[in-house]
C-alpha cells in the first residue's frame, strides 16, 4: 500500500474504518479515533454496584453516535436536547463513523494528523 489516506474522502475513511472494525473491534477502534482532534470519543464503561453501564459514544458538533453491544444509534443534538435518534445497522457503522471523522477534519483542519492516523491504521490491519 502506498500513499496516505485522504481524511476528506468519506469512502476512503469508511474503507479503513471497516477493516479496522473487523480486525480490532469497537473498543480498540475507538481508542484509535480518540486521537482525532475535535472528535469527542467516550469509551464504554462497565456498570458497578451503584452505577449503570455507559455505552461508547463518538460525537462531533450536533451529531453523536452511541454504540453498545446490541445496537448503534445516531443522535442529533440541538441545545443539549436530542431531537432525533436514528438506528444504525452494524454494516453501516463504518460509514457513520467516517462521516463524523470527515466532519471533524473539515471543521478542525487537522487533516495531516488524521491522515497519518488513518494510514497507520490501514497499514496495521492490512498485514
Amino acid at each position: 500500500m502506498t500513499g496516505f489516506v485522504d481524511p476528506a474522502d468519506p469512502a476512503a475513511v469508511e474503507a479503513v474504518l471497516a477493516k479496522g472494525l473487523t480486525a480490532l473491534g469497537v473498543p480498540a477502534l475507538l481508542d484509535q479515533l480518540a486521537s482525532v482532534p475535535d472528535l469527542d470519543v467516550q469509551p464504554a464503561r462497565r456498570g458497578g454496584i451503584f452505577r449503570a453501564p455507559t455505552p461508547a459514544a463518538v460525537g462531533f458538533g450536533d451529531r453523536r453516535l452511541v454504540i453498545d453491544d446490541r445496537s448503534a444509534v445516531l443522535e442529533h443534538w440541538v441545545g443539549g436536547v436530542v431531537l432525533a435518534r436514528d438506528p444504525v445497522a452494524r454494516a453501516a457503522l463504518p460509514g457513520a463513523l467516517a462521516a463524523l471523522v470527515c466532519r471533524a477534519v473539515a471543521a478542525g483542519g487537522a487533516a495531516d494528523e488524521v491522515s497519518v492516523l488513518l494510514t497507520a491504521l490501514r497499514d496495521a490491519v492490512s498485514i
